[in-house]
């Protein structure tokens, strides 16, 4: 008898243990490595509405944070995601609530918090639809908001401020910038946000720019020591021309109270980018209508102000057909890489161009081929790949309905992967407006808007990671 009850026991207890681990095992559910498969990729989320505008950033881990526009509750709320070096996605299933305050919420902009979170910020009618202000909040690496539930408010005056752009402050906080028109002209604001949240300079922000004629479109980089260059499209004169102003750590401008400008040609010059030169200064990138059509322009100024190229920039390409929407990457030596969007053979292609420090064109005048495949290549994207060169990422129907594509450049303008690209997903339906990041290993973390799921209508959010080689996966 004993015997017998012994064995039972021992058979249960095993019945248990395996029941146990079981459990534990449908609570944890192991999640699968990155896809090598063109139509499988990671889903970031598929939850009903729209997935928009997306955003991303590295996790300081090979991983990436992504956030962006949701309408899963009707209005647009602002959700993000994190995904790790190996593909596995940390947080709540379809993203963390960033902001789900009544209204809309939108434009979200990204940047890490040096702690393997991120500072999220963005434009939010909660106080009325003539009425936009600024929000912000912090999200730390375990995917906990760290601010004010559904956001700080980072100016939130009279009339509309939109626009934001934000860079860090180096200090665990952030510097956002925006479009302003408590005088009912649009200026550009300033604020700095340190890690508790607490805003560090005059309440609802400083003046970057407030000359007459609209100053909108702003895009910002660190100057390395603190403060940050902002750049913007300016109408003090009949057409647009691109300004610069730099702002220190403590809220003050740095070079002429209305900006420097960088170029005032004839014709309008607008969409501007920027990255740092690695000596406290900046260049700027444009698209130029001086010649008749878009071309794309630079421009060069130092840590005091002072341009340092052609006077009104040096033409990255100036070819005929127009050339749009340029994006930029450092390239790791105080000069920069350019991609964009070009239309010299009728169609859209993307086209790149490496400029040195000293203005001089290293590629191919008027541009390296990136891709130049039949039908529509667009909607360019850059990363720097670590090596002094860049990943570029577009959108590409080739075949037939919008897929996407990427190719790396290495520093010498020689294409590192296949001829026109490599795909990264061919899912069916459209594929588009994809954003990337550097994996810290030569290879990329892409993240595009999806409509392969029965809902055709809404975008869902999908990723995957390229290596070095070109592969995907790890």
């Amino acid at each position: 008898m004993i015997n017998v009850l012994k064995k039972t026991f021992q058979t249960m207890f095993v019945y248990f243990v395996l029941g146990f681990l079981i459990t534990i095992n449908f609570q944890n559910p192991v999640t699968a490595a990155w896809s090598s498969h063109l139509r499988e990729n990671m889903p970031v989320c598929t939850a009903s509405g729209q997935q928009s505008s997306l955003q991303i950033i590295s996790d300081g881990a090979g991983g990436a944070i992504i956030a962006w526009e949701d309408t899963r509750n009707v209005h647009f709320d602002i959700y993000a995601q994190r995904v790790d070096a190996h593909g596995n996605v940390l947080w709540k299933k379809d993203g963390i609530s960033i902001c789900s305050a009544p209204e809309n919420q939108n434009r979200p902009r990204i940047v890490s918090d040096g702690s393997g979170g991120a500072i999220i910020t963005w434009q939010d009618i909660r106080g009325g639809i003539s009425n936009s202000d600024i929000y912000a909040q912090r999200i730390d690496a375990d995917g906990n908001v760290q601010w004010t539930k559904d956001g700080i408010p980072v100016c939130a005056v009279a009339n509309a401020q939109n626009s934001p752009c934000i860079a860090t402050d180096g200090a665990g906080g952030a510097i956002i910038i925006w479009q302003d028109f408590r005088t009912n002209y649009a200026d550009l604001c300033a604020q700095r946000i340190n890690k508790n949240g607490e805003s560090l300079w005059a309440k609802d922000g400083v003046l970057v720019c407030g000359t007459s004629g609209a100053q909108s479109a702003p895009v910002v980089v660190v100057d390395g020591v603190g403060g940050v260059i902002v750049a913007w499209q300016d109408f003090r004169r009949t057409y647009a021309d691109i300004y610069a102003q730099r702002v220190d750590g403590s809220g003050k401008t740095a070079w002429e109270r209305s900006g420097v400008a960088l170029c005032n040609a004839p014709g309008h010059e607008t969409f501007p980018v920027i990255t740092g030169n690695g000596a406290e200064g900046a260049i700027v990138a444009w698209v130029d209508t001086r010649n008749g059509n878009n071309d794309v322009f630079a421009q060069q100024v130092d840590g005091n102000g002072t341009v340092q190229w052609l006077t009104n920039g040096i033409p990255v390409c100036a070819v005929s057909g127009n050339q749009n929407y340029p994006v930029i990457v450092s390239d790791g030596a105080g000069g920069a890489i350019l991609a964009w969007w070009d239309m010299r053979s009728g169609d859209f292609n993307i086209y790149a161009q490496r400029i040195d420090l000293t203005g001089n064109a290293l590629w191919v005048k008027d541009g390296l081929a990136v891709c130049v495949e039949a039908n529509i290549q667009n909607c360019a994207s850059i990363s720097s790949d670590g090596s002094g060169g860049a990943i570029i990422s577009w959108n590409d129907n080739r075949v037939s309905a919008f897929d996407v594509y990427a190719q790396r450049i290495d520093p010498k303008g020689l294409a590192k992967w296949n001829n026109n690209g490599v795909a990264v997903c061919t899912a069916s339906d459209t594929q588009c407006f994809p954003v990337l990041v550097n994996d810290g290993a030569g290879g990329a973390i892409i993240v595009w808007q999806d409509s392969r799921d029965s809902d055709k209508s809404y975008w869902d959010v999908y990723t995957q990671k390229i290596n070095g080689q070109g592969s995907l996966g790890d």
